[in-house]
């Protein structure tokens, strides 16, 4: 019998079906991924198995026991561990303290006045540390551990109660491709020794191809596909509704040969956006082995269009220059002279692991930090003591990674906040200016939902909006921090084509990335930060022959 049935689950949101009737199970001892297009309902799917939502309909049963209708701290206490896409850990405590904060909940002792918390199991802390490779750090604060080992910490921590079911909500998020293999790679060993089940959502595809035993796709509420990798790789509906064409993620378990580059390169001069392949040109390239045309297409096209050009941007003055910028939070510095510029019709990648600085960057060129110094100017202009509003009003658009968008206005009334004045360029000539109308043509999925409440929106379509409503402002140049973060592979695909359509008009875009796939596609150079430093400046192609600074600072 499997260790976890779900039958007929659905959960509505007003008139929205978000979960419509769902049905899977998951043995013991097995890897199993939930995936789907952004808004699909995996959220909700997870959130009433481990208690968060009240199911509408259907049944949860884990080892027999029916689960719906029990509060998250009961499901816990039947032996359901959980880790949260942003990890959830005590900053101001040791990694040790966090872990025996997990174990005092699941003995149901939360204080007593006769023994102190630290000294609560310190040894069975200690195991599951080791377990997941943190026991050396145990007594230093989570406060200043890296990324990756947050997410260790948090492993730890979901597995105090000795669970038989673990739910990991896009554990690898945020993570450079290394630490992302490692972590799972490490939860698979943890799966196969304890034999416990594990129940993930994820949308790096590197990841689910190379770990998860089997996948459940969903779209728009309901399974679509089930089955194993190559099942789930070769289903034209999913490829449809999901994959896209497939050039955004590297599936590194796919077969692939280089065969028809030549006749995909040709066709490629045709244009990014009119090319159309011939009936027969399809089905010869299908024919080929290991070869996905649409996804060799799309690289190709996206090749031509990209890193073209740069000898003559050499010659123009940088829409953005950036000297000697620091940058504090508190009495911290994060930032150490960091040197940058972008110029016109230019995409630069800011690259770097978490905690690099990329995001500090960008929030100190927007004048959201209180303490910083340099010299910046924008648009010819010093705007290094400028205050946000200021910033924003002369053309400087922000997407920041948290979105931030109004919940409780609908998509329509959330482009309008963000609407700002047509601008001209300095020699006189029309600025790209955004209409609401165009916007929906670049991300059809805002235009199905004009009215729609952002606070009811996915994810990834929440990012799509945060995007158009800069985009309202008419900016000169674009911050986009993260664009690629926690969305859908066919939504990546359609930020490449934003990317690019705005590169086309002349607008200027920096981006925070951490994927250098996705930055290979859009971007003409790149700056590598690591611990408030420039570590690297130069062409994506100069990082790419850098073997040194992509394994030294992006774990690539």
């Amino acid at each position: 019998m499997s260790l976890l049935i779900v039958k007929d689950l659905g959960k509505s949101f007003g008139g929205v079906k978000a979960v419509d009737g769902i049905s899977f199970e998951l043995e013991a001892g097995e890897l199993l991924a939930l995936i789907g297009p952004n808004g699909a309902g995996k959220s909700t799917t997870f959130n009433m198995v481990n208690g968060q939502l009240q199911a509408d309909r259907g049944s949860i049963q884990f080892a027999g026991q029916e689960l719906v209708g029990l509060a998250p701290r009961e499901i816990w206490r039947l032996g359901v561990g959980r880790t949260f896409q942003i990890a959830e850990t005590f900053a101001s405590l040791t990694v040790i303290e966090n872990v025996q904060m997990a174990l005092l909940s699941h003995a149901g002792q939360v204080f007593s006045f006769f023994k102190a918390a630290r000294a609560h199991e310190r040894t069975r802390a200690l195991e599951l540390l080791e377990q997941v490779g943190m026991a050396s750090q145990a007594d230093r604060p989570c406060s200043a551990l890296a990324y990756s080992d947050v997410k260790r910490v948090e492993l730890a921590i979901a597995l105090a109660n000795r669970p038989r079911l673990l739910l990991m909500d896009e554990p690898t998020a945020g993570m450079a491709p290394k630490e992302r293999n490692a972590l799972m790679t490490l939860t698979k060993k943890l799966v196969l020794e304890q034999q416990i089940a594990v129940l993930f959502t994820e949308h790096s595809m590197d990841v689910v191809f190379a770990h998860a035993d089997r996948m459940i796709v969903l779209a728009r509420g309901r399974l679509i596909a089930q089955g194993k990798a190559d099942d789930i790789r070769k289903d034209a509906k999913v490829q449809e509704v999901y994959f896209g064409s497939g050039a955004t993620f590297e599936d590194k378990t796919a077969v692939s040969v280089a065969t028809a580059k030549g006749q995909i390169s040709k066709e490629s001069n045709n244009g990014l956006f009119n090319h159309q392949m011939s009936e027969e040109s399809n089905k010869s390239l299908l024919n080929t082995q290991g070869v996905n045309p649409e996804k060799e297409v799309f690289e190709a096209r996206i090749v031509a269009n990209v890193h073209k050009d740069l000898s003559s941007l050499a010659q123009t003055e940088p829409l953005l220059s950036v000297q000697s910028l620091k940058a504090w939070y508190g009495a911290a510095q994060i930032l150490y002279d960091v040197n940058l510029e972008v110029k016109r019709g230019e995409v630069v990648a800011l690259m770097g692991r978490n905690g690099a600085g990329k995001s500090t960057t960008m929030k100190a060129l927007m004048g959201l930090l209180e303490k910083r110094t340099g010299d910046m100017h924008f648009m010819g202009r010093d705007i290094s003591k400028d205050a946000a509003h200021r910033i924003a009003a002369s053309g400087l658009g922000y997407v920041p990674e948290d979105r931030r968008i109004f919940t409780d206005l609908t998509v329509l009334e959330n482009l309008e906040v963000g609407r700002q004045r047509p601008r001209m360029w300095p020699d006189g000539s029309a600025a790209p200016t955004w209409t609401v109308q165009q916007l929906f043509t670049l991300f059809p999925n805002l235009g199905e939902m004009p009215k729609r409440p952002g606070g009811q929106m996915s994810g990834g379509e929440q990012q799509m909006l945060t995007v158009a409503r800069s985009l309202m402002g008419n900016p000169y140049l674009v911050l986009l921090d993260e664009p690629s973060e926690g969305v859908a592979p066919v939504i990546v695909e359609q930020m490449v084509q934003m990317i690019l359509a705005l590169k086309k008009q002349g607008v200027s875009i920096l981006l925070s990335e951490q994927n250098l796939h996705f930055a290979r596609l859009v971007c003409d150079r790149a700056y590598v930060l690591e611990k408030g430093h420039i570590r690297f400046s130069g062409t994506m192609a100069e990082l790419d022959a850098n073997e040194h600074v992509r394994q030294t600072y992006l774990s690539v």
